[in-house]
């Protein structure tokens, strides 16, 4: 399991400017919260839009929606280094609990999937549907460390 989040954590440099240097570095989960703090102030890497959009497999208007974005916007933020602190925060809260789900499940790909089913623990609600706020952030990370610790959810 080492082995492997070893293999996960590669850094990403925006390609769009040399000048950027708020490098987006994977797994976010291993990220301590001091060091999420400042990145997340700083403004992460617009990279950031790309891996979550790759990671969970969802359409423009399916990212635009889970970051609370307009679609002008997403298309905007794609084209800059950097994005704003609120749009940080949010995009490192879903590409964390990625991260988490893919620890969970053993691939990102089963991870995607159950973001998009619904959950009885969550209300039948699809993880996906609810990870845009802290709150429903925190039930999802909840019921993913129960599925981790064997806990019927």
């Amino acid at each position: 399991m080492m082995a492997e989040k070893n293999s996960h954590q590669k850094e990403y440099l925006s390609n769009k400017s040399k000048k950027n240097s708020n490098k987006v570095e994977e797994p976010f989960i291993a990220w301590d919260l001091s060091k999420a703090v400042a990145n997340i102030q700083e403004g992460l890497a617009s990279d950031i839009l790309q891996t979550i959009q790759t990671r969970l497999d969802i359409s423009r208007m399916e990212l635009s929606t889970l970051l609370m974005i307009s679609p002008r916007t997403l298309d905007r933020r794609r084209k800059e280094d950097v994005l704003p602190p609120d749009e940080s925060e949010r995009s490192y809260r879903i590409a964390r609990l990625t991260d988490l789900a893919a620890e969970v499940f053993g691939s990102m790909e089963k991870a995607s999937t159950w973001f998009k089913q619904p959950n009885y623990a969550l209300g039948n609600k699809k993880p996906l549907d609810i990870v845009q706020t802290e709150p429903g952030a925190r039930l999802v990370e909840r019921t993913l460390q129960q599925i981790q610790h064997g806990i019927t959810v």
